[in-house]
């Protein structure tokens, strides 16, 4: 007669190894989930594209080549918070010239040193070289230069009322005309003998 029982300590050794089973399974199939979503995410994120930088519009001016005038030209540049950052980025347009028939104010290794603006609206512009070229040449060109500068700065920065040129953080001994360098200088054209512009009020249509 058979021995009943006999298959009870097979079924105990296949029921115990059942459990390691599952416990190993329940274990890394977490991690296998946790991993295949990391996967996903990081995949998505290289495939996002990069935000778009932010553009505004200036209007710069160029002295004109041929004649004693200054020739305006609007230009889309970076956006800069920082009130010092964003002359940093006008001056190097200004550097780079204009369209046909213009020259830039300001020679391509122009360095600005510091930027700072006081409570009256003073801009003050300290360079570290490029400086030299408002004051040499011919005196009519050097005016254009040195309102150019002005114009540029004023215009498009409203808190910007008068703008003091420097070099290594000292003033200027030179005198363009009626433009003294050593003073904090008004937006004006050369033509005018130093008087400010303003802005005429338009006629508004009936």
């Amino acid at each position: 007669m058979p021995r009943r029982g006999s298959l009870w300590p097979w079924l105990t050794v296949l029921a115990a190894s059942g459990a390691v089973i599952g416990a190993i399974a329940w274990d890394v199939w977490p991690r296998t989930v946790d991993l295949s979503l990391l996967r996903s995410r990081a995949s998505g994120a290289a495939r996002a594209p990069a935000p778009a930088a932010e553009h505004v519009r200036v209007r710069l001016f160029f002295p004109q080549e041929a004649k004693p005038v200054l020739a305006e030209e609007e230009r889309d540049v970076p956006r800069q918070t920082p009130l010092p950052d964003a002359v940093r980025v006008v001056v190097k347009e200004l550097t780079k010239g204009g369209g046909p028939g213009t020259v830039p104010p300001l020679p391509p290794e122009t360095e600005i040193r510091q930027v700072s603006l006081d409570a009256f609206g003073i801009l003050y512009l300290d360079f570290v070289a490029g400086i030299e070229a408002l004051a040499t040449g011919d005196a009519t060109r050097a005016g254009l230069n040195v309102s150019a500068v002005v114009l540029t700065l004023t215009t498009n920065f409203g808190a910007v009322k008068r703008v003091q040129f420097l070099a290594a953080g000292k003033e200027l001994s030179a005198q363009i005309g009626s433009a003294d360098l050593r003073r904090p200088l008004q937006p004006y054209f050369p033509s005018e003998e130093s008087q400010p512009i303003t802005s005429q009020p338009q006629e508004t249509q009936q």
